[in-house]
C-alpha cells in the first residue's frame, strides 16, 4: 500500500469485498442522493471525456469499457500499458463511468474515458508522473481531469498546467483528504479546482473528510459501490467492492460533472469554469 510519506497520497480507507450474490445491479444510495435517475433521463455524458489520473484500470474493467476507452498512457514510463496493480484506479473508472457491466452504475454511465496511470503501487516519482499525466489529458483536450489523491505539499510545476487546463476549458476534480482536519490538500486547493469533500449515508460530512471555506462542494463518499482487482484467475476476474473516502466522492462528482457539462453542450451551451463552480456550490 502507499504510504503516507509518500508525495502522492492515494484517499482510499475503507475497503470490504463482497460475495458472488452481491453483483447484481443494486440501486445505491447516492442514487437518491444525487438524483441521478432523473439525471439520465436528460444526460449520460456521451459528448464528455473524463481523464482518470490513478493507478491505471484491471485487465476486467480495460475489456468492459473497451468501447468508451478512447486512450491509455503510463506516465511513469511513457507506455500504454495501464495495467493496475492497487486497485484504486479500477474503482475510480467504475464510480466515475460505470455502465452497468460487473454490475457498477457510475455518475456518467456513456461518457468516455482516458485512462492514465501515474501511480505505482510504491508511489515512486509522483511528481513527475502526475505532471506528465495531465499534460497528457491537455494533449487529448479531455472534457474532466479527475484527481483522487492530494499531497501536502504545493508543487509550483503542477499548479501552472492545471491553470493551463482551466483555460482551455477543462474542469479539474480533485479530493479535499481523509485527515478529518480543515488542511485540504494540493492540488484540490488549487484555485479553480473543484474540490471535494465527502458525505455520509445521512447527507451531513463524513467524519474523515477534510473540509475547508474554499472546498466547492461535497459528494457521497460512504461505501460506495465499484469494481476492483480479482485474485487473477478467470473465475474470478474482478472483485466488487464498498469503499469510502473522498476518492470515491470526487469520482462521482466527476461522473456528475459530465452529466452538467453534456446537458448544456447539447443545447450548444459551453460552461464556463466559473460557471460550473457557481451551479456545484449552490446545489451542495
Amino acid at each position: 500500500m502507499l504510504q503516507r510519506k509518500n508525495i502522492i497520497i492515494i484517499l482510499l480507507v475503507f475497503l470490504t469485498a463482497c460475495t458472488s450474490s452481491e453483483i447484481e445491479n443494486k440501486e445505491q444510495w447516492y442514487y437518491e442522493e444525487l438524483e441521478l435517475k432523473e439525471l439520465w433521463g436528460y444526460s449520460k455524458g456521451d459528448s464528455q471525456t473524463i481523464a482518470i489520473i490513478d493507478t491505471g484500470i484491471s485487465k476486467y474493467g480495460k475489456e468492459i469499457y473497451e468501447d468508451r476507452i478512447v486512450d491509455t498512457y503510463n506516465s511513469i514510463d511513457g507506455s500504454k500499458d495501464v495495467t493496475d496493480e492497487h486497485g484504486h484506479g479500477t474503482e475510480m473508472v467504475s464510480i466515475a463511468s460505470g455502465d452497468g457491466q460487473g454490475g457498477i452504475f457510475g455518475g456518467a454511465p456513456k461518457s468516455k474515458i482516458l485512462v492514465i496511470k501515474a501511480i505505482g503501487e510504491d508511489g515512486k516519482e509522483a511528481s513527475r508522473s502526475i505532471k506528465k499525466a495531465i499534460e497528457y489529458a491537455i494533449s487529448k483536450k479531455v472534457s474532466i481531469i479527475n484527481m483522487s489523491f492530494g499531497t501536502f505539499k504545493k508543487d509550483d510545476n503542477i499548479e501552472k498546467l492545471i491553470q493551463l487546463a482551466i483555460k482551455k476549458g477543462i474542469t479539474i476534480v480533485a479530493a479535499t483528504g481523509d485527515y478529518g482536519n480543515n488542511d485540504i490538500l494540493f492540488p484540490s486547493s488549487a484555485t479553480g479546482v473543484v474540490s471535494v469533500e465527502a458525505k455520509n449515508k445521512k447527507g451531513g460530512q463524513w467524519k474523515k473528510s477534510n473540509t475547508s471555506l474554499y472546498s466547492i462542494a461535497a459528494f457521497p463518499g460512504e461505501e460506495i459501490k465499484s469494481l476492483t482487482l480479482g485474485n487473477g484467475s478467470h473465475s474470478k476476474p474482478f472483485n466488487i467492492v464498498y469503499s469510502t473516502g473522498t476518492s470515491q466522492a470526487t469520482a462521482l462528482a466527476s461522473g456528475y460533472i459530465a452529466l452538467i457539462r453534456d446537458y448544456y453542450n447539447s443545447k450548444n451551451i459551453t460552461l464556463s469554469n466559473t460557471e460550473i463552480l457557481n451551479k456545484l456550490e449552490s446545489s451542495s
